[in-house]
């Protein structure tokens, strides 16, 4: 998708948002100045201040010391369980500026650290001459009931950025639905790309794809990935037990792409080992998720960086050998990679982590995975 046509796609989710949903951000278009902002100041190293940009209002923020950190945060957002909200942000600068959702269970306070919402829901917001808008879908589950929004710059450089505006808004229920499919995604930051903004993440790449494919069938994604983690770390922390089994009484598809971080366990057992705490993650998803499908992901292939490639082929293996044993779908990214020999599928040479053109391609090829199975649940 065209910079342009992201742009016109959330502005108009934006304009529907206003017209057909409870708002739910107070003074979100800043028109009150900084009233329900928390930290909008000014000092010496840095700027947070109401402005007026192009005929209406608009926070903006300046670094003026490195490493000062500008922001604007709107607290205590009240959430209701099992609803879907939409986030929509838009700005404009030449510093690239960050969106930060974070929510937490005033029933469960462990539940604010393990969903790791750092990663989950926050991204950046690219450097633009032209206002760019940033739309994220947000289901609250069962435990999550506030939340607080943080605008701020993203890095540590000196910069400016604007925010026009911020809404959240109520989009409908997320309780179990039979004529619905849910699809979550499990994996690391090279699943959920933390460093990209939300519109270039897998499942928001993804969505084009079966909303044509499938006009008719109700789907939605649920990008659950986290910088650092591992088949074993998701399930031995905690966070597998709070973040989706507490949390989300209905999956029906689960695309899992653990391995270049159970790589580094020291107790991990190496690719055997990575072999077995990826089948104790499938045995509980389809324990705590019963008729669930499974479709197991590899990782990808790096141009001209056959070390590092050599040093992961065995756990993407572990992946293919386990799916064929249990006769799972598997998405064979690294493959894709491999055939596309590029160094355009990297976010940076030698860097394990895909560029925007690598999460397209990885989309294809999840897609492919995910057709056949789509198709077989719309037949019934």
């Amino acid at each position: 998708m065209s910079r342009s046509v992201a742009v016109l796609v959330g502005l108009f989710l934006f304009s529907a948002a206003l017209a057909g949903e409870t708002e739910l951000l107070k003074n979100g278009d800043f028109r009150d100045g900084s009233a329900s902002w928390s930290d909008v100041a000014v000092d010496g190293d840095k700027a947070a201040e109401i402005v007026e940009l192009d005929g209406a209002k608009a926070l903006k923020l300046t670094r003026i010391k490195p490493g000062a950190m500008p922001l604007a945060t709107q607290y205590n957002i009240k959430l209701r369980p099992q609803t879907l909200y939409r986030l929509t942000v838009t700005g404009v600068g030449e510093t690239r500026a960050a969106v930060s959702f974070r929510p937490s269970s005033a029933k469960d306070p462990e539940f604010q650290n393990l969903c790791k919402s750092w990663a989950t829901s926050a991204a950046p917001m690219d450097p633009s001459k032209e206002p760019a808008t940033e739309t994220f879908l947000f289901d609250s589950g069962l435990k999550a009931d506030k939340a607080f929004l943080s605008l701020r710059l993203d890095g540590d450089q000196p910069g400016t950025y604007c925010f026009k505006r911020a809404s959240l808004t109520e989009v409908a229920s997320t309780k179990a639905d039979k004529s619905e499919v849910v699809i979550a995604h499990l994996g690391d930051s090279i699943t959920i790309t933390s460093y990209l903004p939300f519109s270039q993440r897998i499942d928001a790449v993804l969505a084009p794809h079966i909303s044509k494919a499938f006009p008719a069938l109700k789907v939605r994604q649920l990008n659950l990935g986290v910088d650092g983690e591992s088949a074993k770390v998701l399930l031995d922390t905690g966070r597998y037990n709070k973040a989706l089994k507490e949390n989300y009484d209905r999956l029906d598809i689960a695309i899992i792409r653990y391995g270049s971080n159970d790589s580094r366990l020291p107790d991990g057992g190496g690719p055997e080992g990575f072999r077995k705490q990826l089948a104790r993650l499938c045995d509980a998803l389809q324990r705590d998720y019963p008729g669930i499908t499974l479709i197991l992901g590899t990782g990808p292939c790096l141009h001209n960086a056959d070390a590092v490639n050599t040093k992961y082929a065995p756990y993407w293996q572990a992946v293919r050998d386990l799916a064929k044993e249990r006769a799972y779908a598997v998405a064979d990214v690294y493959r894709s990679f491999e055939k596309e020999a590029s160094l355009k599928t990297a976010k940076a040479e030698g860097d394990m982590h895909p560029s925007p053109y690598g999460v397209k391609l990885a989309a294809d090829v999840e897609f492919a995975a995910l057709e056949k199975i789509l198709k077989a649940r719309e037949a019934k």
